[in-house]
């Protein structure tokens, strides 16, 4: 995504009426869409602005920051899965032709985008089609080709990418008061995904699954049968985070056959653990870590067919022993 773009809109005052932000879900793309918004509203003149921010102060911006802004409207809808038409016409078609109260723009947000039915995006198609000068409308979607063809053709396309564990890291410090232990593990399982490092980092069930992942990794090869069966009823006590376990061992795993191939040690996914990776990558050969990981996967498959969750660790951590 091109944050220059942003930077060039709100400075030239030339943003476009539509912009479709698109990336996974946690990735901020409705934090980014309210920071820009807030920007183009702000009352203190752009060239007057450190790279178009806003200024954070202004009748406006403090507005837009408590979500009373006249002017930013989010569309809301009833149904968990779906945008209907009516909605659409109602918060954003009709709304359209109703001039901003106090500012220059009139900004609309649609979250979830990607949910408007098919008429709903053809009523919106109309207004993208003549919009009036005075709007901006942003559509988030986690994937942009669930939306007509029409409507991405008109309009700006920005793709949320992956950000750097070390920044998502120094944003968790800095914004939530956290300390470096509980943001290192959130940041790097989130893999550059903002909103789930958030998520993670402030869950004390996933540092407690973290810690029990990390016991299983040190101490499976030496393992009795009746240490497996303990183990793999801890680990399925972990109900609701059957992926978050699984996909921490798929992590580490690949963290250990990238080292043994040869990877730079700074870019592992785990570099707070680089010692025990290192470790496990002399221990391991090729052949064990892709039936290893084979056994990842497969247990899986079981957990989504509904395998009892404790037979299949005991299988996964037999296999991995």
């Amino acid at each position: 995504m091109s944050i220059k773009h942003i930077g060039d809109a709100v400075r030239t005052g030339r943003a476009a009426h539509a912009y479709i932000i698109d990336g996974e879900k946690g990735m901020g793309k409705k934090m980014l869409s309210a920071a820009f918004a807030k920007a183009l509203l702000c009352e203190k003149p752009a060239e007057e602005r450190e790279d178009g921010e806003p200024c954070g102060v202004c009748h406006s911006c403090i507005m837009a920051e408590s979500g009373n802004h006249p002017d930013l409207i989010y569309v809301t809808h009833e149904k968990q899965g779906s945008i209907s038409v009516d909605e659409i016409r109602i918060q954003v078609v009709n709304d359209v032709l109703i001039k901003p109260y106090s500012s220059a723009r009139k900004i609309y947000i649609i979250p979830d985008a990607c949910l408007m039915t098919a008429e709903a995006q053809n009523a919106l198609l109309k207004t993208l089609e003549e919009p009036p000068s005075y709007i901006t409308i942003f559509l988030l979607a986690d994937n942009r080709e669930m939306l007509l063809p029409t409507i991405v053709s008109r309009a700006v396309c920005l793709s949320m990418r992956a950000l750097k564990t070390e920044d998502i890291i120094s944003y968790l410090q800095r914004e939530k008061g956290l300390s470096p232990y509980e943001t290192e593990t959130a940041a790097y399982f989130a893999r550059g995904n903002l909103g789930k490092a958030m998520l993670l980092a402030e869950d004390e069930d996933f540092g407690e699954l973290f810690e029990e992942v990390m016991k299983v990794l040190s101490g499976v090869r030496e393992m009795t049968d009746v240490m497996i069966y303990e183990a793999a009823s801890a680990a399925a006590g972990f109900k609701e985070k059957k992926d978050e376990y699984l996909g921490i061992l798929m992590l580490w795993f690949r963290d250990v056959l990238y080292l043994k191939s040869g990877g730079d040690r700074e870019k592992v996914v785990f570099l707070n653990r680089l010692h025990e990776t290192e470790l496990s990558a002399e221990r391991y050969s090729y052949e064990q870590l892709g039936c290893i990981i084979e056994a990842i996967k497969t247990a899986g498959s079981r957990m989504k067919s509904n395998v009892n969750p404790e037979y299949t660790y005991e299988m996964l951590f037999t296999a991995m022993r």
